[in-house]
Formats: structure tokens, C-alpha cells, sequence
């Protein structure tokens, strides 16, 4: 861990959600081989409502970033009932990499420390998330792994108060089990200190969904905190 960090300024820092306008063979398209591609699109809403949610909860500036035509995240952004307190922008980039690369510069420019959740692990603890500013105080950035190699969170801190960091980097192979090792490698290779947080899983295939069935039958309190997901579960017949 990094022990000369320059003290970062006190105002909030920004908590993103990353997410597709649920477009119906564009959204958990793993996903949707095992369970077809309108259910994976309904899912996929269940689970930025759960994340948005802990967005809500929590005390840190909330964003939600859209990937998608402009009309489809405006339609999207008033079937969530966002509160007025979320900001709603757009994510541009070729790839996942410049997406986030582009939104941790627009952000960091005007928060101290930027922390993105993805939209695949609606059960994800709070503290996961708590732990991870905590972490951008002491380090330049934070990554939660997933089992699959992926990750479920990114954070970057300002280098010092007038200094931003630099991108993710290239050759990272998303989509893959390496996404979270490249991620890692490019940061270290910056010349970043980078603190690791706890595993937790994400759902993209049908083994996943499958796991996580099981896990919010045996929990009542995953059950509260993914309430979304759990209905949805249900209604499609999936419980």
C-alpha cells in the first residue's frame, strides 16, 4: 500500500453504476442462451434496480451510466423512478476500457475518489463497497474480483489534488477470465498501488443463475438486499 498520498479534498467522492439499456439480445447474452433473450433483458433490469438501490443507500454522489442510444437510456431511466439526487450520463468509448476510462476522467475532475460497481452482482454487500473508498484513501485504486476472473468494481483516487491518473490502459481482454489480471498489471505498470477487496460472484451464465438461486433461497437477507432480482426470479419461474 501507497504511504504518500497527498490528502485528497473533502467533498464526495462519486459512486457509478455501469449499465446497457436492456435491449432484448444485447443485455446477459450468455445469459440468454440458457434462458432466452427477453428474460435475460427483464433480469438484467431486476438487477440495476437492485444495484441502483445500494446507490441510494449509501452516502457517496450517485451516477448512472448508460451504454446505449440516448432515447432507449432515456426510456430506461424513467422506467427505474430514478430519485432526483442520481445523475444520469451517457458512456462513450469504443470498448469497456475507454468507457470507464472516460467517465473516471469526467468524474475525478470533480470528485476526489470515483468508485464503479457493474450491474451483475445485485446481491453485493454494502460493506464491499464502504471498503473500497476506504481503500482509496491509502491506495490509487481498488478492484473486486469475481470467481471468473472479471471484476465487479474499479476505483480510482486523484494522485493529488490538481492530478488526475492516467486510463485503464490497452490490452486488457474483457469478457475473458484475464479482464481482472490485465487490469491489475496496467495499473502497477503506471506506477499505481492497487488494494484487492474480497471476492464476489456475478451472474452471466446459466451456472451462475443457478448459484444464485440457490443462495437467495437459503438467505433471507440476500433476499432483502437483491428484493428485485428475488421477484423477477419468480415470476419467470426461475426460483
Amino acid at each position: 500500500m501507497a504511504s504518500n498520498l497527498t490528502p485528497l479534498p473533502a467533498k464526495k467522492p462519486a459512486l457509478l453504476l455501469f449499465a446497457k439499456v436492456p435491449r432484448p439480445g444485447q443485455v446477459k447474452t450468455r445469459l440468454a442462451g440458457k434462458i432466452g433473450p427477453d428474460a435475460a433483458a427483464l433480469l438484467h433490469i431486476a438487477f440495476v434496480g437492485d444495484t441502483l438501490h445500494l446507490l441510494r443507500e449509501l452516502p457517496f454522489t450517485p451516477y448512472l451510466f448508460l451504454a446505449g442510444s440516448s432515447q432507449g437510456a432515456n426510456h430506461f431511466a424513467r422506467q427505474l423512478t430514478l430519485p432526483r439526487r442520481v445523475r444520469v450520463e451517457m458512456q462513450h468509448g469504443r470498448d469497456l476500457g475507454e468507457r470507464l476510462s472516460r467517465a473516471f476522467g469526467k468524474l475525478l475532475k470533480h470528485h476526489p475518489a470515483v468508485v464503479v460497481l457493474g450491474s451483475d452482482s445485485p446481491t453485493l454487500p454494502a460493506a464491499y463497497v464502504r471498503q473500497a473508498f476506504r481503500e482509496l484513501q491509502v491506495c490509487h485504486a481498488v478492484l473486486g474480483p469475481c470467481p471468473d476472473g472479471g471484476y465487479y468494481l474499479i476505483g480510482l483516487r486523484r494522485l493529488s489534488p490538481t492530478r488526475l491518473p492516467p486510463g485503464l490502459g490497452g490490452n486488457i481482454r474483457w469478457g475473458t477470465p484475464h479482464a481482472f489480471r490485465d487490469t491489475q498489471r496496467n495499473f502497477l505498470r503506471e506506477g499505481l498501488s492497487c488494494s484487492i477487496l474480497e471476492e464476489w460472484p456475478d451472474v452471466d451464465t446459466g451456472e451462475d443463475l443457478l448459484r444464485l438461486t440457490r443462495n437467495l433461497k437459503r438467505s433471507p437477507a440476500l433476499r432483502r438486499r437483491a428484493a428485485r432480482t428475488y421477484r423477477m426470479l419468480k415470476k419467470l419461474g426461475l426460483r
